[in-house]
């Protein structure tokens, strides 16, 4: 399976030997769905039980072009997760996108991931594995933490793990995080207190992403600076380096851990593949990335100053300084081609709150 170069960038056709050139996507997170039954504070979008609907579900044919796309830029060295929201909200939908990709010998696929909360019987956890394990899947990715148990009950991931063991090997399943699952710290039915006091010893720990609910419930539990001590900081590195990308349901593609601020959008004909995109994608034309890339966040921010925007009295880091001015940017339709969607910024359009296939 051959892949594309660097040069057949469009931007990187016109940078000298020595200038950081943009790298090739060769790798994606396939976000079937923005819906989730949980709404952990932690999360980087704004999933939930009444988020989404059918306008924002990921079709078959969008996953899988994206999964061709992704091989066809990087070649063997492809890879694809399916992610959420919780993409087991429509188990129908996910099968059969593992299908098509079996039928078409597509490989890649890296894991699938889970919050577990699907797994409230033995014998229905099994047959699921065992089905989806006969479509390729290798590794299961079961997310466990006090944010998720605070919604989601504990045994149903201790029976996901179980199962996904048996059924996939110890190298099959990947439980994010091991230590909580042996020693869990629950706070469902706590007090404002207790529950804060455990999210900041879990971030005493592990430093979760400063995005969508998580730079609204948990930055006042990081130490805050001003916005003035991160001047000297860009995103050179991050943006241009992203191999990875995430693709949201109507085809949004955000760069590396960017959820939020869109490259472009592809589809699921020829014209507006996800390697087209890529082709064609100059970041220095992109009225957010160019700024990021060059200055960073704190420009974004005195550009935003000229809008209205009023700087916090201290951010935890320089996403954080990003994402509360990219909200800001958002919630005045400003950039809107290149800022959303809704659910990224705490705006997600109501739908169902029955998920799909059961």
């Amino acid at each position: 399976m051959s892949a594309v170069r660097l040069e057949d960038n469009v931007a990187n056709r016109t940078l000298s030997a020595e200038q950081p050139k943009f790298k090739i996507w060769s790798s994606a997170g396939l976000m079937l769905s923005y819906w989730c039954p949980a709404q952990c504070a932690c999360c980087y979008v704004y999933s939930g039980p009444h988020v989404g609907g059918d306008s924002t579900e990921m079709s078959v044919e969008l996953a899988v072009a994206c999964w061709r796309s992704v091989r066809a830029l990087a070649g063997e060295r492809g890879k694809v997760h399916i992610t959420g929201g919780e993409p087991f909200g429509d188990y129908e939908r996910l099968r059969t996108v593992l299908q098509i990709a079996c039928q078409e010998r597509l490989g890649g696929l890296e894991k699938v991931e889970t919050n577990a909360y699907w797994c409230t019987d033995e014998q229905l956890v099994r047959a699921r594995l065992s089905e989806l394990k006969s479509l390729g899947l290798s590794k299961l990715q079961v997310s466990t933490d006090v944010y998720h148990q605070e919604y989601i009950p504990i045994e149903r991931v201790r029976l996901a793990v179980q199962v996904a063991r048996e059924i996939l090997g110890d190298s099959g399943v990947q439980v994010r995080w091991r230590d909580f699952l042996v020693r869990p710290v629950l706070v469902a039915g706590k007090d404002g207190a207790h529950r804060a006091a455990a999210f900041a010893k879990a971030l005493r720990r592990r430093k979760e992403r400063m995005l969508g609910r998580a730079a609204v419930e948990l930055v006042s539990l990081f130490p805050l600076r001003d916005y003035k001590y991160f001047a000297e900081t860009n995103c050179s590195r991050s943006l241009l380096g992203a191999r990875h990308v995430h693709i949201d349901g109507v085809g949004n593609v955000f760069c590396g851990t960017c959820i939020g601020i869109v490259a472009g959008r592809a589809g699921s004909n020829k014209e507006t593949s996800l390697e087209e995109l890529w082709r064609d994608f100059d970041y220095r034309k992109h009225p957010i990335f160019s700024i990021l890339a060059e200055k960073g966040p704190t420009e974004l921010l005195v550009q935003a100053q000229k809008m209205g925007y009023r700087p916090k009295a201290g951010y935890a880091d320089k996403c954080h300084i990003c994402y509360d001015v990219r909200r800001f940017l958002y919630e005045r339709n400003q950039f809107h081609r290149f800022l959303g969607p809704g659910v990224c910024y705490g705006q997600g359009s109501a739908g169902s709150a029955e998920p799909k296939g059961r």
